[in-house]
């Protein structure tokens, strides 16, 4: 079997299905990759992530998303196009993939989960695992000392991402507003937010403060959690994904790359890691549902 050729073809077979609204035909596939469709499946898993009738799915409900959004097609409609049986199991399906109701998704300002076709042509990796993001750019700048001021939690990557919802529903962003006069951010672009993991226990699992950086000595109102950071050599990097799933899986892998190939070592004892959602870069392109 081409593998690379079999992974392409069985691509274009997957989302001319989802297109015309057939079912996935197995034997197909076997033909197409000339394998046994259940190895070929076990091969599909390892190199995406995903299982065939997974990757369809999530490309189902991305559509389904945009076909609401761009259209004035009814919930129901886009149910049947997509194979759904009932209207709740559409719902309930689509709120799990987008965090949104079908409804909602009609809105102007609303966001999708974008859950792209796979290129297999622009798939690397790095130790075996696949990455899916893709770093556009680094540069190192001289940071002064600094106090990194929000929300504090003991969190890890699978759980950083509910941090973030309770940051935006609580008053720490009021309580930041009165530092606005410390804020010491001149190295970083306009944002969304900042969130510092640091103290890693292992692989997973951090310490998290999501708000600010602020000049030392500055008072830290009641319910602000405060913490120093050195001054010194940072990496700025620069990394493009479809979501914030992708870059964050990659995201460690592709850092610590790009460091060991211009020459730099990380310094572990001081080590942070600072994830900065920039207007330009980050707000914008989700809005206009690109990378």
């Amino acid at each position: 079997m081409n593998s690379s050729k079999a992974f392409h073809d069985v691509i274009q077979y997957l989302e001319k299905t989802i297109s015309d609204g057939y079912e996935i035909d197995y034997n197909e596939i076997s033909k197409i990759t000339t394998s046994p469709a259940a190895l070929f499946q076990r091969i599909f898993v390892f190199v995406s992530g995903v299982s065939i009738s997974d990757y369809v799915r999530k490309r189902k409900l991305t559509l389904a998303g945009y076909d609401l959004k761009n259209s004035d097609v009814s919930v129901l409609d886009v149910a049947i196009k997509y194979g759904f049986q009932s209207h709740s199991s559409f719902s309930r399906a689509f709120k799990e993939h987008h965090g949104i109701t079908p409804s909602e998704a009609k809105l102007e300002t609303t966001k999708l989960n974008n859950y792209p076709p796979i290129n297999y042509l622009e798939m690397r990796f790095i130790g075996g695992k696949r990455i899916m993001a893709e770093m556009k750019k680094i540069i190192y700048k001289e940071t002064k000392e600094r106090l990194m001021v929000g929300m504090y939690r003991e969190t890890s990557f699978f759980e950083a991402g509910n941090v973030w919802r309770d940051f935006f529903k609580s008053d720490i962003i009021e309580n930041l507003k009165l530092l606005s006069d410390a804020k010491c951010c001149e190295d970083i672009d306009s944002n969304d937010g900042i969130g510092m993991m640091y103290n890693f226990k292992d692989m997973n699992n951090f310490d998290f403060i999501i708000g600010d950086f602020v000049q030392v000595g500055t008072e830290i109102p009641e319910g602000l959690h405060a913490k120093y950071v050195p001054g010194g050599l940072t990496a700025h990097v620069q990394i493009e994904g479809n979501n914030i799933a992708e870059i964050l899986d990659s995201a460690y892998l592709l850092i610590t790359e790009a460091i060991e190939k211009t020459d730099r070592e990380i310094d572990h004892d001081n080590f942070y890691w600072c994830e900065v959602y920039t207007h330009e870069r980050f707000s914008m392109p989700l809005n206009g549902g690109k990378r």
